[in-house]
């Protein structure tokens, strides 16, 4: 398969379980700088295609998306984190970047209708925190939970689980508190915790 922009979006918009697979195997499996180097323009496809009616579509297209993440950082792992640290020409900028476009995508596909899309977001979203983990960047970490939180907040029940997921896999990497549960029902559990443990 051709990795063109071209390409991957006959794949994502056909339809086809196999060749949607296929797509998404090829962009995994691809090295980082190509990925890196094909963000750009395959996350503008992305965006295109997410606009399409077809939920199976989106969910495709998010989940291209998450394979297509570059995750330059993990190049730096065990060193300074700084533009030389990283492979080729790319800069820590390019990667908060990338970084900041997926988060995006990803929580606009948690407000989508289908729940397929919101289930492919929530899980694509725990590699983002991941990287904010690997990078100590407790703010974005933290940032990121308060935006999934007030989204719990304006979405509708029918939605709220798949934001609670997202949010439950970026509280792991933050290490705080995993639950969206109403303070009141939130603190009732945690006051039969403290009795039963008398």
């Amino acid at each position: 398969m051709d990795h063109t922009r071209e390409a991957f979006a006959d794949a994502l918009s056909s339809g086809d379980t196999e060749r949607v697979n296929r797509a998404i195997d090829e962009i995994e499996n691809t090295e980082l700088e190509e990925r890196a180097a094909l963000f750009d323009e395959c996350f503008e496809m992305c965006r295109d295609l997410y606009e399409a009616d077809n939920g199976y579509q989106r969910q495709s297209v998010i989940r291209f998306a998450a394979g297509l993440y570059p995750r330059l950082a993990y190049r730096t792992v065990g060193a300074d984190l700084t533009d030389e640290a990283l492979p080729g020409e790319w800069t820590l900028d390019e990667i908060a970047t990338h970084h900041d476009r997926l988060r995006d995508l990803y929580v606009d596909a948690l407000r989508d209708d289908d729940g397929r899309v919101r289930r492919a977001a929530a899980k694509a979203i725990k590699e983002l925190a991941l990287t904010a983990e690997m990078l100590g960047e407790s703010d974005e970490l933290r940032s990121m939970m308060d935006e999934l939180e007030a989204l719990a907040e304006e979405c509708e029940d029918s939605k709220r689980k798949h934001i609670e997921q997202a949010y439950e896999n970026v509280a792991f990497h933050a290490e705080k508190p995993f639950s969206l549960l109403p303070d009141g029902l939130r603190d009732a559990l945690e006051g039969d915790e403290h009795s039963s443990g008398r």
